[in-house]
């Protein structure tokens, strides 16, 4: 049977997301097609599914398991198209959030030079429609069947797409349910329907119909819903460096259907795990590339050899042997760079940004300093400034943290930080706010859910 297969459905962006279109200078920028609408590229999503379906399989994406639905390029002897054709998605929102972070030397403790940068964002919460159709190929129907289930399987289940993942943004979450539509272009009717289908997806957008598939859980995956609050007596503040007013404002945000949140971005909270599990993998005595010691040691005259970027991710290797551990990632036995991610690898762990329910007025309160001569003891002159924190035991903020494929010691060392920051060890933000926080809630599904419950109830 000579058939072409259609799945839809509508998605929505619950942190926003990034689909960059490139850089100028040190600010990215959001994709935009030839009507001014921001999308999510196609081809980006193939990108995303295909290393989804690779690893689901247990391959790399250039494996012919993965080669025959989703093609080859230019770089094999035969070129090979791809069964799975993917439109741009036009987001339904006509704003934008413009975001600035910048990076911290996690072995000094300051700003890295020259590491501010300033990104646009959709904000969270907007929508899209997705389709993807699925054409005819070689392989038999029974097969069609089980990709079709897998590639549903990946869609229904949390994605990150775009650019900037890290800073907490990018999660797709599907929006109802996941449609398929089988056309026989063998028959008349079949091959009609199949053109209207085009055609009436390019005139007014995609449509979702067909049998609604069933969407199988990934039990591969640890999810954590946790909720954390400012303790009393405490105050918060993660801000972004756009004040004019003040020195420093809690972050907010405008969602995409134009109602204002406070925020806490993911990469804040990503940090201060990052820190303390890297911590307590030492003490349990792992090897850790991206170490102090390392860093002050091979930062100077070795800087020559390729070790100093390691700001990016490259875990202090050598540039000749760059491509050795490009091409086997695992050799470089770090639970760490594994984790969270290298130059070499992509980071199986995932903190999104953290929104309160609403954004009043009244949960935020003045705070005035003066910097002070460290010298002589007396105030600066012209160096008193003033700066907004949060406040309020009645401010919660969710957050939703993933991880794919825990270990037993990953799981540990999870637990731990999330108790250290429950405990007031742990701090988050600039200086002019305390930032203790405290885990008011949390729960956990998939794989490693039991131990996290077990934490849980010992919070109570």
């Amino acid at each position: 049977m000579n058939c072409v297969f259609k799945i839809t459905a509508k998605v929505v962006f619950p942190e926003g997301v990034a689909p960059g279109a490139g850089s100028s200078s040190n600010k990215h920028l959001v994709a935009k097609n030839g009507k001014g609408e921001m999308v999510l590229r196609g081809s980006a999503l193939a990108g995303v599914l295909r290393t989804a379906y690779a690893y689901k399989m247990g391959v790399k994406p250039q494996d012919e398991t993965v080669v025959q639905w989703f093609g080859a390029g230019a770089e094999k002897e035969v070129e090979k198209s791809s069964f799975v054709q993917i439109a741009d998605a036009p987001i339904d929102c006509q704003s934008i959030n413009e975001r600035t972070h910048n990076m911290i030397n996690r072995h000094t403790g300051a700003v890295a030079k020259g590491a501010l940068i300033s990104l646009e964002a959709i904000p969270p919460m907007a929508v899209a429609a997705l389709c993807l159709t699925l054409k005819p190929g070689a392989a038999e129907r029974d097969l069609y069947t089980s990709f079709i289930s897998d590639l549903v399987g990946i869609i229904g289940n949390d994605l990150l797409v775009g650019g900037n993942s890290n800073r907490g943004i990018g999660r797709m979450k599907v929006a109802g349910d996941v449609y398929l539509r089988t056309f026989d272009l063998d028959t008349i009717e079949g091959a009609a329907d199949f053109m209207d289908a085009e055609y009436g997806e390019r005139k007014n957008g995609v449509e979702l119909t067909g049998q609604k598939q069933p969407v199988l859980e990934n039990k591969d995956q640890l999810s954590i819903c946790l909720e954390l609050g400012i303790p009393r007596g405490e105050d918060l503040l993660v801000g972004d460096g756009q004040e004019t007013d003040y020195a420093l404002k809690p972050q907010s945000v405008i969602f995409a259907d134009g109602t204002k949140h406070w925020r806490i971005p993911g990469s804040s909270l990503r940090g201060i795990v990052r820190g303390w599990m890297t911590r307590l993998a030492v003490r349990d005595g792992f090897d850790i590339r991206d170490s102090v010691e390392q860093w002050y040691e091979l930062a100077g005259e070795e800087a020559s050899k390729g070790y100093k970027p390691d700001l990016a991710g490259w875990g202090f290797v050598e540039r000749k042997d760059r491509d050795k551990y490009q091409n086997a990632p695992e050799l470089l036995n770090d639970p760490i760079l594994d984790l969270f991610g290298s130059m070499y690898k992509k980071g199986r762990i995932h903190i999104a940004d953290s929104f309160s329910q609403t954004a009043k007025d009244t949960d935020v309160q003045d705070r005035m300093h003066v910097a002070v001569d460290r010298f002589s003891g007396g105030a600066n002159e012209g160096a008193l400034f003033s700066n907004q924190v949060l406040i309020g035991k009645s401010l919660n903020f969710p957050v939703t943290l993933s991880v794919t494929a825990p270990t037993e010691f990953e799981i540990k060392w999870l637990i731990k930080t999330l108790r250290a920051l429950h405990l007031g060890i742990l701090h988050i933000g600039s200086s002019k706010g305390g930032g203790r926080l405290e885990i008011k809630s949390i729960s956990a599904k998939g794989f490693g859910a039991k131990e996290i419950t077990t934490f849980a109830q010992e919070l109570k």
